[in-house]
């Protein structure tokens, strides 16, 4: 007979073993739950992804997406999901590479500053509520993973715009997150919505809209973490950081970020670290990043964050990295954070790096790619077509080189199996040997453009273009896509 502290041993077990049978559990290589993977990484588990393929070689389905999205595609086993805004009057085009270089080279020479230059260079670009005739749809789309069949899609919203957009942004450029059981679909200005796998609304919130700088638009996506969903809202109003309990969409903490440059846009994803000491929540905003705890207080800021707040923050156990950028490359910090910071860790002028700060560099950091944290090497992937590797521990550069001719660069790069994927502007896949030398393995075209960052899930990648979702497989048979919808 077991003793009453064995047998209270083994009800325990037997009880954790039921919650985890009855729970569904990230399974390594057949999810991809959020923008850029599990924590945001970019990381996938993957030893079997092709490394070549084309339009019709190693496409296991290619199926039309309804409308215009800039959202990554989730993956969830046999589910894929993605957002879309749909109106019947046209949208505005958007086009490949930097906008108006001799432009901005011409406002430079008269010694204008970045940000005058940012806001002179892209007001060309933005597409008013004005130029949008009819009502916008705003979508949710289930996809099954093997064969591309759409099996369900969802109105969220329709309505008005409440902004205008950048031509390379969209209104549905939140990456969706799912954690199994539900999925959440954030839309910026619109709302958030939670559905069941199988297409049922469980509940939605509706965003009170806030001014965006120049109208570009919103881009932040939601991050699920422990059975919350934390959203970021930098914007010119009334900026905040928000919790929101996942089941039930009640909101459980908000802090508002109005103060310093806090109350600026910024587009940046939030970021959960979780190092050796604490977890944290990270959001970067125009000029500054400032970590909270789980409950919304403040642990730390770091101000000296120049240009625009785009990329995602990356980390390990051991550093955290976070940088901004402009497109016209003059200013780019990216500061590496080390675990236990408190306060104000900001650098004094001409320091590189303080009890807090590991190191810093002037100009590491992309425009809108995020960077990349694999096998000890920070690899960057700029706009412009340039790639660069830096060792992560110290900040000094392993390599610089162009990918491509004349490539340019929106979507973050990923890893998986010692290979790095870069995807450009113009829908071309450069796969990069990882290492301390520049080796490009393969370079592959779709054909269409592509601005959002693909999926690694089930050996395969799932990547979006201007008008379709396609997935990249050894499997050879393209299967049939039905395009009718549940």
């Amino acid at each position: 007979m077991l003793s009453r502290t064995a047998t209270a041993a083994v009800i325990m077990i037997l009880a954790t073993c039921l919650l985890c049978a009855s729970s569904p559990r990230a399974r390594g290589g057949d999810t991809w739950p959020q923008f850029r993977g599990a924590r945001g990484a970019g990381i996938a588990d993957e030893s079997n992804l092709p490394v070549q393929w084309s339009a019709t070689e190693n496409v296991a389905w290619s199926v039309e997406i309804p409308g215009r999205g800039w959202s990554s595609p989730v993956v969830w086993g046999k589910r894929v999901f993605v957002t879309s805004a749909i109106s019947p009057s046209s949208f505005k085009q958007p086009q490949t590479g930097i906008f108006g270089n001799d432009y901005i080279a011409e406002l430079l020479a008269k010694g204008l500053p970045p940000a005058e230059v940012n806001r002179l260079s892209n007001e060309r670009d933005i597409e008013t509520t004005k130029e949008l005739a009819a009502d916008v749809q705003w979508m949710v789309y289930c996809i099954d993973a093997d064969t591309g069949r759409i099996e369900w899609a969802r109105e969220a919203h329709k309505g008005k715009p409440h902004m205008g957009r950048h031509r390379k942004n969209s209104f549905a450029s939140e990456t969706p997150v799912t954690d199994g059981e539900r999925v959440y679909a954030y839309f910026g200005n619109v709302g958030l919505f939670c559905y069941s796998m199988k297409g049922d609304l469980q509940w939605s919130s509706t965003s009170v809209p806030h001014k965006i700088y120049l109208d570009f638009g919103t881009a932040s996506s939601p991050v699920l973490y422990r059975g919350r969903i934390y959203i970021q809202n930098d914007n010119e109003e009334d900026s905040f950081l928000a919790a929101v309990d996942a089941r039930t969409g009640k909101e459980v903490w908000r802090v508002s970020r109005n103060d310093g440059a806090g109350r600026k846009s910024a587009w940046a994803t939030p970021h959960v670290w979780e190092n050796r000491l604490r977890t944290e929540i990270i959001a970067i905003a125009r000029g500054q990043a400032v970590s909270y705890d789980l409950e919304g207080k403040e642990l730390w800021r770091l101000k000296g964050l120049r240009g625009q707040a785009t990329p995602l923050a990356i980390s390990d156990s051991s550093l955290l990295y976070v940088g901004t950028g402009d497109q016209t490359g003059v200013t780019r910090p990216m500061f590496a954070v080390r675990p236990g910071a408190t306060g104000d860790i900001s650098l004094k002028p001409g320091e590189t790096g303080n009890t807090s700060v590991a190191w810093f560099m002037d100009k590491a950091s992309a425009y809108i790619p995020s960077a990349l944290l694999y096998r000890g090497r920070l690899y960057v992937v700029y706009d412009n077509g340039i790639c660069a590797a830096y060792e992560s521990g110290t900040g000094n550069q392993i390599f610089k080189a162009r990918i491509g001719a004349g490539a340019t660069f929106s979507s973050s790069p990923l890893a998986a199996d010692g290979k790095i994927f870069c995807l450009s502007e113009e829908g071309d896949t450069y796969v990069l040997q990882a290492g301390d030398e520049y080796r490009l393995v393969a370079e592959n075209a779709l054909g269409e453009m592509c601005l959002a960052t693909p999926a690694i899930a089930n050996g395969s990648l799932f990547i979006r273009t201007l008008t379709r979702l396609v997935r990249i497989s050894r499997a050879r048979a393209l299967a049939p896509a039905g395009a009718a919808a549940k």
